[in-house]
């Protein structure tokens, strides 16, 4: 069995796409991932490059759940040490997503951790993890004056620009999941004009079908007064999300297409499942 040794330098969107990646694996069977993470949530290429910087200095100090031991015990580490912790074959990085578009924000930072990779792990793919744009109903994109359309596109941009300068492979998640969203008749539709946004009541939820993002939840203890709030989630996948951008992972890390078979996640419908095993197989395949 092939083993694909793989460690991710990142944040919670990488977390998402590593989600069923094992099971994914498993279910079609001939190889397995060994997954190390070296993610924080809402860590940026900057904080991610800071942390570098004081480790070298103060190397106790380790900010990274790596891996967990066969006892199960947590293994912690910075990133000199997750970096050689095992012979990586893959190794990746990406941006904060709320940073992802600004192309000015990438440097100095990604050529930091690039030569750090390089340095500490020469054997390994450096790849860099295109993520995606936040749902059509995120505040974010007013905010910014931007669609969902281009808030993708500046994203694949700023990849493509890096991936030629530093000589990286692209993980495509963000392609994908924009496919899947502009694919006709699954298409999210927002806001639910039956639902009362204000005055819901727990645990009710307006439609969200064909959502690829969490979407409105409702929150309790993540209150500050234990009173039940509704809240978006614009950004993160939720578990079809999370299947297609594992399936994106899985088909470019192992150059093996999932179009016809794989593992399904929960109680997702069938045909769901292949719906987005095709949009995932379908981006890798456009990809040069």
């Amino acid at each position: 069995m092939e083993t694909i040794k793989l460690l991710t330098i990142g944040n919670s969107f990488a977390q998402n796409a590593l989600k069923y990646l094992e099971q994914i694996a498993e279910a079609v069977g001939g190889v397995r991932f060994v997954i190390g993470r070296a993610n924080l949530g809402g860590c940026s290429l900057e904080k991610h490059a800071n942390l570098a910087d004081f480790t070298q200095k103060h190397p106790d100090y380790k900010p990274y759940r790596l891996s967990e031991t066969p006892e199960g015990q947590p293994v912690y580490a910075n990133l000199q040490n997750a970096l050689t912790y095992a012979k990586w074959d893959c190794v990746t990085l990406q941006q904060v997503s709320h940073a992802s578009w600004l192309r000015e924000t990438y440097e100095p930072y990604l050529g930091r951790l690039h030569s750090l990779v390089r340095d500490l792990a020469p054997q390994a793919r450096c790849l860099l993890h295109q993520t995606w744009a936040y749902r059509s109903d995120s505040p974010f994109l007013v905010e910014n004056c931007m669609t969902q359309r281009m808030m993708f596109e500046r994203i694949r941009d700023n990849c493509n620009h890096f991936a030629g300068q530093y000589g990286c492979d692209i993980l495509l998640s963000g392609a994908a999941v924009q496919n899947a969203r502009e694919t006709p008749g699954h298409e999210f539709q927002w806001p639910d004009t039956e639902f009362d946004y204000q005055l819901a009541e727990p645990f009710a939820l307006p439609d969200q079908e064909h959502s690829l993002a969490v979407g409105w939840k409702w929150a309790i203890e993540q209150t500050d007064d234990g009173i039940p709030q509704l809240r978006l989630d614009a950004n993160h996948l939720n578990d079809s999300g999370c299947y297609l951008a594992g399936c994106v992972w899985f088909a470019q890390l192992t150059r093996t297409s999932l179009r016809e078979r794989g593992f399904r996640p929960g109680d997702m419908e069938p045909e769901h499942c292949e719906f987005l095993r095709t949009i995932a197989h379908e981006a890798v395949a456009d990809h040069p």
